[in-house]
């Protein structure tokens, strides 16, 4: 919930904070614009996760591989996703916090 505490204290009517993408799965919606964030592997239970919002022109999807290194978890797969990030918590100064 702290994305959307965020946005509520910059008070931007730009963005809104939707919480759960798999309410936007199965949206005939295609005007909106999505920026969908994917934690994979998942802490603390390391599972392998994928965007659960379809892609199109109006979505996007960011991963971030915090934990996606040989020493933390097995990697099955390469990525090459558009954008990948290696922890949120660096990025946005959450370094201790919990989020998710």
């Amino acid at each position: 919930m702290v994305y959307k505490t965020q946005i509520d204290f910059f008070q931007n009517t730009h963005f809104e904070f939707d919480g759960d993408a798999l309410l936007l799965k199965n949206s005939s919606d295609t005007t909106a614009n999505v920026i969908e964030f994917v934690t994979s592997p998942n802490n603390p239970d390391r599972n392998l996760r994928e965007a659960v919002v379809p892609q199109g022109a109006s979505v996007r999807a960011i991963y971030d591989h915090a934990y996606y290194w040989p020493h933390f978890t097995a990697l099955l797969a390469s990525a090459d996703e558009d954008v990948m990030i290696f922890t949120i918590s660096k990025l946005t100064g959450h370094v201790g916090s919990r989020i998710g």
